[in-house]
């Protein structure tokens, strides 16, 4: 076959006679406003933001170049299609931090400056044995409320209980004096509760645990913190008026009321204990023990209770105020 020559007809064919713009203009609607639409696919892009679109019919009168003019050159809207701008933060609206594990975050919580104590003393109850050696804890709390005007020992918390006597008198020229008893202590004072159990010394753990249960409940709706539990109790075979202080959870040595408080007390709380020393006798016999512990004090006894009064003070304020 041979080479294809183009013909005439092939490199140059006459253009189309244009159509006239009054023929265009005729064909449109009338309802047509000029004004852009918002469509889309009508969008102007960037490029030819000035530029009338090929398929834009020419303006047929000044009015409508004149609108052409005024609403062709807007920037065009983005396409839906177009991946949206990132938003950006207010500078009054800082980004927030990434979150942390609940381990980072969970900070420990700040330790109270002083706690409210319940201090409960060990003892048998009754005038039977008032200030026997045994019921030294007993005699211990009946001087530190005396020595600090505590309000007298009534019944409450299971057992007998002295606070401080907080009371004021207000003057006013209708009521006359008026007596008024404040929740809590005032500044300086210590926040103590004093507590003497009416049980036999064996068996005062439960009516102990109760006492500390209660006395948390009434903190917690006073809005006053954590208290702390401080048990007092005499201390066999430690020299006479020696303050010792210990964990509540260490060994009883043989103390029973304090084996019946470690059998009653929660798992898992913390309290403290403090001993104050009775001596003992020369025998071991078990007879003779109890009649020594059993006996009244006498009078260098009482005053060497007195004494340990100072050192068992001094126990407490450590407690109180978290430096134990």
């Amino acid at each position: 076959m041979g080479d294809l020559v183009p013909t005439r007809e092939h490199v140059s064919t006459p253009a189309p006679a244009a159509i006239p713009a009054s023929a265009c203009a005729d064909r449109r609607p009338k309802n047509v406003d000029p004004t852009p639409s918002n469509n889309h696919n009508d969008t102007i892009p960037p490029s030819s933001q000035t530029k009338i679109p090929p398929t834009r019919t020419p303006p047929s009168s000044r009015k409508e170049k004149r609108k052409q003019r005024k609403y062709g050159t807007f920037p065009t809207p983005p396409s839906s299609d177009t991946e949206p701008s990132p938003k950006r933060t207010p500078p009054n609206n800082p980004q927030r931090a990434p979150s942390l594990p609940p381990t980072l975050t969970m900070a420990k919580p700040l330790a109270q400056k002083t706690y409210p104590l319940l201090v409960c003393s060990l003892g048998n109850p009754g005038p039977v044995y008032a200030h026997t050696l045994h019921s030294a804890g007993h005699t211990i709390t009946a001087h530190v409320a005396a020595v600090k005007s505590y309000q007298p020992f009534s019944p409450g918390l299971s057992g007998r209980v002295a606070r401080p006597d907080n009371t004021t008198y207000s003057f006013g020229p209708l009521q006359g004096f008026r007596k008024t008893n404040a929740k809590e202590v005032g500044p300086g004072e210590d926040d103590w509760t004093l507590w003497q159990s009416t049980s036999l010394m064996n068996v005062s753990g439960k009516p102990l645990a109760r006492a500390f249960a209660t006395f948390s409940s009434e903190l917690s709706r006073q809005g006053r913190g954590l208290g702390r539990l401080v048990v007092v109790h005499d201390e066999l075979e430690s020299p006479l008026g020696k303050v010792s202080v210990r964990d509540g959870g260490s060994s009883a040595r043989g103390h029973n009321g304090i084996k019946s408080v470690q059998g009653a007390m929660p798992g898992g709380t913390k309290w403290w204990r403090i001993g104050v020393g009775i001596g003992r006798p020369e025998s071991r016999e078990p007879d003779v023990v109890a009649g020594y512990v059993l006996r009244k004090m006498h009078a260098g006894e009482m005053r060497a209770m007195e004494k340990a009064c100072v050192g068992v003070v001094k126990v407490l304020r450590e407690i109180a105020e978290g430096k134990r």
